[in-house]
């Protein structure tokens, strides 16, 4: 029950308009209540006394009762669709901005699809509750209790024949709900699944074609789905028999009541009108058990979503900012890695005690094999994680004493695999200055050697590229990478293969971009072409987590090391003039 009740601390903040619903709905369920007690009088009075001045004021009053609860229900039911509405809305927009927040160490343990599927299914799975669910459960539980105290007003001992099914009834809920709630948290993970694998091939789907895998994939996808599918057949098989069951010991007391009520209405014991009143005060009472039954097998579901929402809202942010983090502004742009030891979540360590300074405005390119650690470094200078041991700093400051947002408005970052969004080409080169004036865009992409082929588009710079830049070449993505970095204006900039995937007319305009973005800015270049690290004022060799070599380009060739080794080794399938 703690998913149960940090679910309602969730609904704290909108308790004024929760009580003013509830209060409502009670106005509701009294007026719904005191239609039957009319009756029975109109039955046992007012027919058997031929009183036609009393029936008429009775039924005058009757239509107000229904005309109040039918104001009632339109009141309720609005702010109650309102509430939830809001409720779900503030709780989507809360997990977005906590995903927000946390460690790139946690994307690398979940799908993105299954993280969609939480803030979308799951979260829809409680909307359910919460509008429909929850305010059917208030209604009802307002129902049975009236219904109770009339019907033990009415007859004390009709009414105990009545309660006869309800310990079984509630012995049997508690046992379903032990069944089915792992059975609906199964069919969350199975739905997660599925979104996962959706998401991951539509996001290939260019290579699921080229390799003629579109069989395989449909397999896979298939059964995906069919595992999906017989999670919910066995909930579906749980439920259907156990809904009928229910209903016929529901029925069980209505067989006694009308037995029993009938003999007694025969010995004067009872009036008819207290009877056909009782009878209807059962439908208050045995509809509202019915439905609660249905009522918790959403409430099950909702318990499911949520114990994997809060698995999100859970999730411990490690990089974030100390207590007492200080501010980072008006950088020089000197960088220090100082005896710095890092691993990731396997423990398999990726740096090993690297210490190296990029002095301000200096550019310093890192060369060596795959998998040496050079992009581990990239990742630590922006704080994406944090070393095992020994210290980064900007300025002679450590980073885990400054404000991540400080450090972050200073670096720019050029990847390999530029990612762009699916909208214009304007909103991408200015997503991190939005407020920048159209004079200082133009003068980026200029740059970055990319006004000219922006202004070939029909739509110039209002141009839709699509989703992750399809519409773009490899080397106009880079050139707009380079414009949306210059217009941050940072004082350090990475670059991360930055042109290891585009050809060499396009690598000549990138180059020449690059000229123009490096200069006056701390640079920290990763790359295997030696057409982008040669002119670097230091080359940092890096073999198996750890610097072998330091030096420029000249220097470097001397030492017939790594970089001389990895120079010839380029050398030998092109030709570098």
């Amino acid at each position: 029950m703690n998913t149960l009740k940090r679910f309602i601390k969730f609904l704290k903040p909108y308790q004024k308009l929760l009580f003013f619903v509830m209060f409502v709905l009670f106005l509701e369920i009294s007026f719904e209540l005191s239609t039957p007690l009319i009756q029975k009088i109109i039955i046992d009075d007012v027919i058997s006394q031929g009183d036609y001045n009393q029936l008429i004021t009775l039924l005058i009053i009757l239509a107000i009762l229904y005309a109040l609860k039918q104001l009632a229900n339109y009141i309720q039911n609005y702010y109650r669709h309102v509430l939830g509405g809001r409720f779900i809305l503030d709780l989507r927009v809360r997990m977005y901005a906590y995903l927000q927040k946390l460690s790139l160490s946690y994307f690398e343990k979940i799908s993105t699809g299954e993280l969609m599927s939480r803030v979308t299914n799951d979260v829809n799975a409680l909307e359910n509750f919460v509008t429909h669910g929850a305010a059917f459960l208030v209604i009802d539980f307002f129902r049975l209790t009236g219904a109770v105290v009339i019907l033990l007003l009415l007859n004390w001992q009709l009414a105990l024949l009545v309660f006869i099914p309800i310990p079984f009834i509630a012995v049997s809920l508690r046992v379903f709900n032990n069944k089915i709630r792992p059975v609906y948290r199964n069919i969350r993970a199975r739905l997660g699944d599925i979104n996962s694998k959706l998401q991951d091939n539509l996001s290939g789907i260019r290579v699921i074609q080229i390799f003629r895998q579109e069989e395989k994939e449909l397999k896979f996808f298939s059964e995906e789905s069919e595992k999906y599918f017989n999670a919910q057949v066995k909930a579906i098989k749980l439920w259907s028999a156990f809904f009928p069951a229910m209903g016929f010991l529901s029925s069980v007391s209505t067989i006694l009541v009308l037995g029993v009520g009938s003999w007694m209405v025969m010995q004067k014991q009872l009036s008819l009108g207290g009877l056909v009143a009782f009878i209807s005060y059962m439908v208050y009472l045995f509809a509202p058990i019915n439905r609660l039954i249905d009522i918790d097998n959403v409430f099950q579901d909702a318990i499911a979503s949520g114990e994997r929402i809060f698995e999100v809202l859970d999730q411990e942010t490690t990089i974030k900012d100390a207590e007492f983090a200080k501010p980072l502004q008006d950088i020089q742009g000197k960088i220090e890695f100082d005896h710095v030891t890092f691993s990731y979540q396997t423990n398999e360590t990726v740096l090993q005690d690297v210490s190296f300074v990029i002095n301000p405005g200096e550019t310093v390119a890192l060369i060596g094999p795959s998998g040496a650690g050079k992009s581990s470094i990239a990742n630590l200078l922006c704080r994406f994680y944090d070393p095992d041991t020994g210290q980064i700093k900007i300025d002679n400051q450590n980073l885990q004493d400054t404000h991540l947002s400080d450090i972050r408005s200073q670096i720019a970052i050029v990847l390999q695999d530029t990612f762009l969004f699916n909208s214009t080409i304007r909103e991408n080169l200015t997503y991190g200055n939005p407020n920048v004036s159209d004079e200082i865009m133009i003068e980026a992409a200029k740059t970055a050697y990319a006004h000219d082929f922006i202004m070939n588009f029909s739509d110039q710079y209002t141009t839709e590229i699509g989703e992750r830049g399809i519409k773009l070449s490899g080397g106009q993505k880079q050139r707009l990478a380079l414009a949306r970095a210059i217009l941050m204006n940072p004082r350090i900039i990475i670059l991360d293969e930055a042109t290891s995937s585009v050809d060499a007319e396009a690598e000549f305009l990138i180059q020449q971009a690059l000229d123009a973005v490096l200069k006056d800015r701390s640079a920290l270049v990763i790359a295997h072409r030696l057409s982008t690290i040669r002119n670097a004022d230091k080359i940092i060799a890096i073999d198996q987590g750890k610097i072998v070599e330091i030096g420029n380009h000249d220097t470097l060739i001397k030492m017939d090391g790594l970089y001389k080794k990895l120079v010839e080794k380029q050398l030998s399938y092109t030709t570098i003039k």
